[in-house]
C-alpha cells in the first residue's frame, strides 16, 4: 500500500464513529463524528503543557519525562512522582507520592512543602498548590513561603490571568477571578487550562470536554473514552490519558524548525470550531508521524512504551512507538514547542541548529572551571584553563573531560573539532586524529562561522581567513583585537579601545557598545561581556544590546551554541551553561587517548594580546577608605546584607538598649532602624528582600523579621551556642551552631546540616562560594566535597571573614602585633595585605568593596573608595 492510500484509509478509519457520550450536570448532552487522536510514545499517569509549548509525563513508575519537540520523543528526568506542572523556564513542579511537592532548579528537585495534592504553574511565575486537606495556597518567591487563599480544591489549573480553577474531590468544578469563586456546571476527574485560556476536563465518565463560555456548557471532543489526566497545547488542542496509560494528542507539539512549509508558508494550525456542538480536533491531513530511529539495545526505554492501547477508536500514527531516550537531569527543551496537525516528514533542507530559540536564557552552574569557552555548531564545548590546557564538555558524565594539547586561544569547527592559537601564535587545528600547525600562520586570536570560515586577528588588530585549501591565511578587511564570524562569514571584533565592530565592509561598522568578549552561534545571535561585565545579547535593530541576567555571576567571557544558547565563563572561572547540546559522545574519549601530534609547531611566531578589562572596583595593595562614626560604645556585629546595605548592632553611648543601624547612603550616615523585635540581634543577616535574620536571645530558634522588626517566620534549630549567620546571594541562610554548620535553603522549611563539624565563622561569595574559619580559626574553603586550608598547605589564622557577590574575600587577622586586612588572591593561591590599615572585622559589597572596623580601638566603620 503506498504512503498517499495508506494516510487516506486512516483519515476514513479516524472519521467513520459517530458517538453520543453523556456528562452529568451538562447543559448540553451532543454528538459528533470522531475527532482526529494520536497516539504519543510511552505511557503516564499524568501530563502537563504550558502556554509555551513545554510539556511534561509522569510515567506510571514515577519517572518524569519532558517532551523533546524537535525529535519527537520523551526524554528522562530525576525523581519519582505522581503529578507534574510545566511551569515558567523549564523548571516543573511536581508532586512525589508522600505528597512532598518539589520544583526542579536545573540541577536537582528542591522540597517545597508537604501533604500536597496538586500543583499548578504557569509561564508568568504563579504557582499554586491543593493541600490534602484540600487547602488552596499559592507561591511567593521573593519570601520563599505559601499563603493561603480562600476556596478548597482537589486539582488545580491556571488561566490566562494567573488565578485558579478548581476540581473538588466529589468533582464539583469552580473558578476563581481573584475575589470569588464561581461554580460552573459537571463534574470532572481533572482540569487544564491552554494559553489560550480554553479550559479542558476529564468528566466523570472518563470523556475529554472544553468549556464553552457563549453557552455555558462543557463540549465533548470527541474520539477518546476512559481518560484519566488531561493537558493542552498553546492553541487549545487536548492531549489526554486513556487506558493502560496510553497518551492521545489531537495537535503535536513541534519545534518551530520542524514544522513543513510549503512555499514558503507555515501550514495553517486548525483551532476546534467555536461554534459547534461537540469540539473536534483539528483535521489531520496526514496523520502518520514517523519516528526516530529505534534505540541501540543498550539504550534507556521511554516510560513503559509496550503498555495495552486504547480500546477506543483512535488513529494509531503510523510509526509512533517508542522513540529513544537519554538519560538527563536537566529541564531544557530541544526549542519552544508549536502545535500542529499530525503530519508527515521535515523539511530537509533546514539545519535545526541555525533556529534562534525562544525560550528564556537562564543558566546552570557546572561545578566545572575554565578560563575560556568555545562552541561548535554540532554542539561539541571546549574549554581552555589558566594554564592553557584543552578540555571537552561530557554530557553523559556531567564534566570537561581532559583533550590533548596546550593552547591560549581556542575556536571549534562543524565537525566538533578544536582549532586554536598556541602561546607562541602559531595556528593549529585538529582533524579528528592528530594536532596540525597551519603552517606561517601567526595570530592572536580565532573564531569560526557557521559558514565555515575561519578567521584570525594579529596583535596589530588586522585580519586573515583560511583558504579553501586549508593551506594558509589571506588578509581580509577589517581590524579588531578578538574576533567572531557570522554564519554569513562576515568577521565581528572588539577594538583595542573595547569597541564593537561588524565587519561587512571597509571601514568595519563601529557599534556604540563596549565589550571585552565577543561570540556568535550559527543562528546569527551576537553575545557580547560588556566592560562593566553585562552579558548582553544584539538586539532585533542590529546595533544595540540588551542584557540578559546571570544572577549570583559576573560574566567575563561568552560562547554560543545552537540555536543562541550561551554558555559563559564567570569571574571565579565557574562555566555555567544555559543548554546541554545533546550529541553522540561515544567517540570522545577515543579521540582523546589516539590524537597525535602536539600544539608546539615550529617557524614564525607572534604576541597574543588582549583587550583592556576594566572592573567597577580595582583592587590595588594600597585601598583609600572614608570613615563614618557610629556614635557608639561599642560594635559588636557588622554586616553586608544581600540588598548591599551595610549594618551594624552596639551598645550605645548612653548604655540603653543596644541598637540596631544601617549605613544611609544618600547622607553618608549611619541611622538608627528602629525595630518591633524586642530581643538582641547580636547574630544577624540580611536578605536580598531586607528580611532580617537573627537567633535574638534564642540559642534554638533563628527568627526572620521584617525591616521593621515583626517576627515574619520562626525555625527551630538545634538547641546550641548560635555563633555566626550567614546569607549567600541564592538566598540560602547558613548558621553556626557550636562548631557545627546547618542551612536552609530556599523554599525549604528546616535547617539541615552541612558536611562539616568545626566551623566557626562562616561567609559566602559568589554562586555558592562558601569560606569558613574552622574552630582554630584556619580559614578554608569549601571545594564542593570538603573544605581545604586557603592558602593550600598552610594555616592561616583569621579573625573574621567576609566574601562579597563579585567573588572578593576579605579576611582579618593579627600579624606582627597589630590587626591587618588581607585579600584573596586566586591567581596565585595567597592573601595579598592591604596597606595602611588595621581592621578586626569585615564584609562586602556586592563589587568588591570592603566595609571594615576594628572594635578594639574605637567605633568608626570605614568603607573603601571607589
Amino acid at each position: 500500500m503506498t504512503p498517499l492510500i495508506m494516510r487516506f484509509c486512516l483519515v476514513l478509519y479516524c472519521v467513520a464513529f459517530t458517538t453520543v457520550y453523556p456528562i452529568t450536570g451538562a447543559h448540553a448532552q451532543d454528538s459528533a463524528p470522531s475527532s482526529n487522536w494520536t497516539r504519543l510514545p510511552g505511557t503516564a499517569v499524568d501530563i502537563s503543557i504550558n502556554s509555551d509549548g513545554q510539556a511534561y509525563a509522569v510515567a506510571p513508575d514515577g519517572t518524569p519525562w519532558r517532551w523533546d519537540a524537535i525529535e519527537q520523543r520523551w526524554r528522562k528526568m530525576s525523581g519519582k512522582f505522581v503529578r507534574i506542572s510545566a511551569a515558567e523556564g523549564n523548571r516543573p513542579w511536581a508532586i512525589s507520592a508522600d505528597g512532598v511537592v518539589y520544583r526542579y532548579n536545573g540541577l536537582w528537585w528542591e522540597n517545597k512543602d508537604t501533604d500536597v495534592a496538586d500543583v499548578a504553574a504557569d509561564t508568568q511565575g504563579n504557582v499554586f498548590i491543593a493541600k490534602v486537606s484540600g487547602e488552596i495556597k499559592k507561591w511567593y518567591p521573593l519570601r520563599s513561603e505559601w499563603r493561603p487563599i480562600d476556596g478548597s480544591a482537589y486539582r488545580i489549573a491556571l488561566d490566562r490571568t494567573g488565578n485558579p480553577w478548581a476540581v473538588a474531590r466529589d468533582g464539583g468544578i469552580r473558578s476563581y477571578d481573584g475575589k470569588t469563586w464561581t461554580t460552573m456546571p459537571g463534574r470532572a476527574l481533572d482540569i487544564a487550562i491552554a494559553g489560550n485560556d480554553r479550559v479542558v476536563i476529564v468528566d466523570a465518565e472518563g470523556q475529554i470536554r472544553t468549556w464553552n463560555e457563549t453557552q455555558r456548557s462543557w463540549r465533548i471532543v470527541a474520539g477518546i473514552s476512559g481518560a484519566t489526566a488531561t493537558a493542552a497545547t498553546p492553541d487549545g488542542g487536548p492531549w489526554a490519558v486513556v487506558a493502560g496509560g496510553v497518551i492521545m494528542a489531537t495537535t503535536l507539539l513541534v519545534a518551530p524548525e520542524k514544522i513543513k512549509t510549503e512555499e514558503g508558508r507555515a501550514p495553517e494550525i486548525r483551532a476546534p470550531d467555536a461554534v459547534a456542538p461537540v469540539d473536534s480536533a483539528p483535521a489531520a491531513i496526514a496523520p502518520d508521524v514517523t519516528a526516530p530511529p529505534l534505540p541501540p539495545a543498550a539504550a534507556v526505554a521511554p516510560p513503559a512504551a509496550q503498555a495495552a492501547p486504547s480500546t477506543a477508536p483512535v488513529a494509531v500514527a503510523t510509526g509512533a512507538s517508542a522513540s529513544p531516550v537519554t538519560p538527563s537531569t536537566d529541564a531544557s527543551t530541544q526549542g519552544t514547542g508549536r502545535t500542529v496537525a499530525p503530519s508527515t516528514g521535515n523539511d530537509p533542507g533546514l539545519d535545526p541548529t541555525t533556529v534562534t530559540t525562544t525560550e528564556d536564557i537562564t543558566f546552570i552552574n557546572t561545578r566545572e572551571n575554565a578560563t575560556a569557552l568555545a562552541i561548535g555548531r554540532d554542539g561539541s564545548v571546549f574549554a581552555l584553563n589558566a594554564a592553557g590546557s584543552i578540555f571537552r564538555w561530557s554530557n553523559s558524565r556531567k564534566r570537561l573531560e581532559d583533550f590533548p594539547g596546550t593552547l591560549v586561544r581556542l575556536a571549534v569547527d562543524a565537525n566538533g573539532d578544536p582549532w586554536g592559537i598556541s602561546t607562541l601564535g602559531r595556528v593549529f587545528r585538529h582533524t579528528g586524529k592528530l594536532w596540525k600547525q597551519i603552517p606561517g600562520a601567526t595570530g592572536s586570536d580565532i573564531a569560526i562561522g557557521g559558514d565555515g570560515s575561519v578567521v584570525i586577528a594579529d596583535a596589530s588588530g588586522s585580519l586573515s581567513k583560511l583558504n579553501e585549501a586549508m593551506t594558509r591565511f589571506d588578509r581580509i578587511p577589517g581590524q579588531g583585537i578578538l574576533v567572531a564570524v557570522d554564519p554569513e562569514g562576515t568577521p565581528w571584533t572588539i577594538r583595542s579601545d573595547n569597541l564593537v565592530q561588524r565587519c561587512e565592509k571597509s571601514p568595519c561598522e563601529v557599534l556604540s557598545q563596549k565589550a571585552k568578549s565577543i561570540s556568535i552561534g550559527p543562528d546569527g545571535s551576537v553575545y557580547v561581556v560588556s566592560t562593566n561585565q553585562f552579558l548582553m545579547r544584539l538586539g532585533a535593530d542590529g546595533k544595540t544590546f540588551e542584557v540578559v541576567q546571570t544572577p549570583g555571576h559576573t560574566p567575563e567571557s561568552v560562547a554560543v551554541g545552537p540555536n543562541g544558547f550561551p554558555w559563559i565563563v564567570a569571574t571565579d572561572t565557574i562555566v555555567l551553561a544555559s543548554k546541554f547540546f545533546e550529541r553522540d559522545e561515544q567517540n570522545d574519549r577515543l579521540v582523546a587517548a589516539s590524537t597525535v601530534g602536539d600544539t608546539t609547531g615550529s617557524g614564525d611566531t607572534a604576541a597574543v594580546v588582549d583587550v583592556t578589562s576594566p572592573s567597577a572596583f580595582t583592587f590595588s595593595k594600597n585601598i583609600t577608605f572614608e570613615t563614618f562614626t557610629a556614635d557608639l560604645n561599642s560594635i559588636d556585629e557588622i554586616a553586608v546584607g544581600q540588598d548591599d546595605g551595610f549594618y551594624l548592632y552596639g551598645t550605645p553611648l548612653n548604655q540603653g538598649a543596644n541598637q540596631f543601624q544601617k549605613f544611609n547612603t544618600k547622607t553618608k550616615k549611619l541611622e538608627q532602624v528602629t525595630l518591633s523585635f524586642n530581643q538582641d540581634v547580636e547574630k544577624f543577616d540580611v536578605a536580598t528582600d531586607g528580611s532580617i535574620w537573627t537567633n535574638g536571645n534564642s540559642s534554638n530558634s533563628i527568627y526572620k523579621l521584617s525591616s521593621t522588626g515583626t517576627i515574619q517566620r520562626t525555625y527551630s534549630v538545634t538547641s546550641g551556642s548560635i555563633e555566626n549567620i550567614s546569607i549567600g546571594p541564592d538566598g540560602t541562610v547558613y548558621v553556626v551552631i557550636t562548631e557545627k554548620l546547618y542551612h536552609l535553603k530556599p523554599g525549604t522549611n528546616a535547617f539541615t546540616k552541612f558536611s562539616n563539624d568545626d566551623v566557626r565563622k562562616v561567609a559566602v561569595g559568589r554562586a555558592g562560594d562558601l569560606w569558613i574559619a574552622d574552630n582554630n580559626n584556619i580559614v578554608q574553603q569549601y571545594t564542593g566535597t570538603r573544605f581545604e586550608n586557603r592558602p593550600l598547605g598552610q594555616s592561616v589564622t583569621v579573625g573574621d571573614i567576609g566574601a562579597g557577590t563579585d567573588g572578593s574575600v576579605y579576611i582579618t587577622l593579627y600579624e606582627n602585633n597589630a590587626y591587618v586586612l588581607k585579600k584573596w588572591n586566586a591567581t596565585n593561591g595567597s592573601f595579598d595585605k592591604v596597606n595602611n590599615v588595621t581592621a578586626n572585622m569585615v564584609d562586602v559589597l556586592s563589587d568588591g568593596r570592603p566595609w571594615i572596623t576594628n572594635n578594639s580601638s574605637g567605633t568608626d566603620v570605614k568603607r573603601a573608595k571607589d
